[in-house]
């Protein structure tokens, strides 16, 4: 996994709005009636754990670098508090509440809020970030339990530098886009990969590899205030409550060679974005291979067509392994040549089935797929792609009766080529397609 720089970047590209409004000190008040709560006191020793003892925000556990989908939700402020020894406080913004954070102690803390108070929580059925209201302790003890903190075993991800982005409304019904290091950090927040967008890399900027890095400080506007930052670390902080910023320019970055670059808008700034994912490679078929640690534990082995492809996505060559099994030479080329270019394919095995080996499928080279039924014709679409997160990938789309089940995104288990290629799905389906060999 890269540095949180990774997230930051993408949202220069993506068309966002934001949700805090004010950068001020918490300030200690008059104001309304608040009510002991062990709720937020969970609450806030939860968000702790997001951020650093310099109360910045951590990378493994931001990897959106939002606090709505890293977190779970977040307080729409000001927030009306009060610390168990009875004083009260009014906290204007995150900054504010980090503050309470690094600065409570066993013997000062907070243990009550005054209701009812505002959070933004992203919702599923939406696809949105939408506005509760948090009108007493047995709502906020619902809202604690739907976050699911205090789950067995939290979900881990490999360090594989593969972007997926997805887009989200906010509460104003602006479509903004979050972009994560890869897909499982994505599936860990719900994401599904029908919800990724096609053009992810074209606005995610590949900062951990190296392509540059920004010279400090540097100015940024959020909510049409100016703040100055210092560090990707403080970078990352500021803008985690946030869906919208913009660079102040002119700015200078440091390039990969060490050599200084001036970037004076953002046209300069989107090119030298775009200029990140300029890695040519020969399109010679050299096998090389790069285990990956899955989220049980087990281990696959992902197959690149040569070595520079795999330095491209941030390999080096203390990372190859030795290609020894078939899996591991199932390469989406080899795949694809096989499929196109021979004939008598059926879907020979359905988790252990063969009801559907009836079905001749003929695979053509522009990527649609025919089979027979019934005396009739159906289409659909199919395609193999590497993918170093999940291993490659045979995708198939059935139109029609009888193959429908077979529609979707499989992994590439093993292959016997030109004859059978075992796949496997997410959820536990095996598969093998295969034809009659002499």
């Amino acid at each position: 996994m890269k540095t949180l720089k990774l997230t930051l970047f993408s949202l220069v590209m993506a068309l966002m709005v934001l949700t805090s409004c004010t950068n001020n000190e918490s300030v200690i008040e008059e104001q309304q009636h608040t009510e002991e709560s062990g709720s937020i006191t969970n609450a806030l020793l939860q968000l702790r754990t997001q951020f650093d003892d310099s109360g910045n925000v951590t990378q493994p556990n931001n990897p959106a670098g939002n606090i709505v989908l890293d977190f779970c939700f977040d307080f729409v402020y000001p927030l009306n508090l009060a610390y168990n020894n009875g004083t009260t406080v009014t906290v204007a913004d995150l900054e504010g509440l980090i503050d309470i954070m690094l600065n409570s102690t066993e013997d000062l803390f907070i243990n009550g809020i005054a209701f009812p108070f505002n959070v933004e929580t992203y919702s599923d059925i939406t696809n949105a970030i939408e506005i509760v209201t948090i009108n007493n302790e047995n709502e906020f003890i619902a809202l604690l339990e739907s976050c699911d903190f205090n789950v067995a075993e939290p979900c881990e991800c490999y360090e594989v530098y593969d972007p997926v982005c997805v887009e989200i409304s906010d509460p104003s019904g602006a479509i903004f886009t979050v972009t994560y290091p890869n897909a499982c950090y994505a599936a860990c927040d719900g994401f599904t990969e029908e919800d990724f967008l096609d053009t992810c890399e074209e606005d995610y900027n590949p900062i951990g590899s190296d392509c540059f890095t920004l010279n400090y400080p540097i100015s940024i506007v959020l909510d049409n205030n100016t703040v100055v930052v210092n560090s990707d670390e403080e970078l990352g902080t500021a803008l985690y409550d946030m869906y919208h910023f913009d660079f102040v320019y002119p700015l200078t970055v440091t390039l990969e060679n060490g050599d200084t670059a001036e970037v004076n808008n953002s046209d300069d700034m989107d090119a030298l974005i775009t200029s990140c994912y300029d890695c040519p490679c020969p399109a010679n078929v050299d096998p090389v291979c790069v285990e990956i640690e899955q989220l049980d534990g087990s281990i696959i082995t992902f197959v690149y067509n040569n070595a520079c492809l795999a330095f491209c996505d941030g390999y080096t060559e203390f990372d190859l392994v030795y290609c020894n099994s078939s899996n591991d030479l199932c390469l989406p080329t080899a795949i694809s040549d096989a499929l196109e270019g021979f004939t008598g394919w059926t879907i020979n095995s359905y988790n252990g089935s063969q009801d559907l080996n009836v079905y001749e499928i003929t695979f053509n080279s522009n990527g649609t797929l025919q089979w027979m039924s019934s005396g009739s014709t159906f289409s659909g679409t199919w395609s193999v792609e590497e993918n170093p997160t999940s291993g490659n990938m045979l995708s198939m789309s059935f139109s029609g009766p009888d193959l429908q089940q077979a529609t979707g995104e499989w992994r590439i288990a093993d292959c016997d080529l030109p004859c059978s290629i075992t796949l496997q799905s997410n959820n536990g389906d095996e598969m093998i397609v295969s034809r009659e060999c002499d």
